[in-house]
């Protein structure tokens, strides 16, 4: 049996601290608040017994890596990325609400709806779970990952057996932990939206 670690990264530092649709395009760096978030975890980290740290290749991911860590080694795996967000990336909700009226607020109320020219719940999950198998496959021991709420969510829908229409009851916060373990294949959830502690 071993445990897997998803630690959500800090609040990111929006231009201007207006809201950004974010996803794997739009690369930006911890807020000051981020970076306390991610700070706070070490406790966390340093007291899970982890083996093997690994993170997805966007800075928030990766600042929050370091800080939670305090310097240890960090393996990047490109399949942690957060979703494809497509047309939306980057757009704030004024915008969103603009140039795709209604868009937003059908995906947030439980709607598997893909963002133009973007990715879809499922493959998100799909290729996220991917990435988790390999980690695993490649390493022993407690393994720590830094990622995304979206593709953390629709991976979770996976391991739970939910709906993806019902992807929303698994949004958490910044610089959360969710805890997993995985037997024999197969992914159990064990705690969600904590601090590890």
């Amino acid at each position: 049996m071993r445990r897997v670690y998803i630690i959500r990264h800090g609040e990111p530092d929006f231009p201007g601290g207006v809201w950004l649709c974010i996803g794997c395009k739009t690369d930006l760096p911890l807020s000051a608040k981020g970076r306390e978030q991610a700070a706070a975890r070490r406790g966390f980290y340093e007291s899970a017994g982890i083996s093997s740290l690994w993170s997805s290749p966007l800075a928030r991911a990766l600042e929050t890596a370091e800080l939670m860590s305090g310097g240890a080694e960090i393996r990047v795996h490109e399949g942690l990325r957060e979703f494809n967000l497509g047309a939306w990336e980057g757009l704030s909700n004024e915008e969103l609400d603009r140039l795709y009226p209604g868009q937003l607020v059908e995906r947030v109320l439980g709607n598997t709806l893909t963002p133009p020219k973007g990715e879809n719940l499922e493959a998100a999950g799909e290729r996220f779970e991917n990435a988790v198998r390999d980690i695993l496959s490649r390493t022993s021991g407690t393994v720590a990952i830094t990622a995304h709420m979206g593709v953390t969510a629709a991976f979770l829908c996976r391991v739970t057996g939910t709906d993806p229409h019902q992807w929303h009851k698994f949004t958490h916060d910044y610089a959360t932990v969710t805890e997993l373990r995985y037997e024999n294949g197969a992914f159990e959830l064990i705690g969600f939206n904590g601090t590890g502690e």
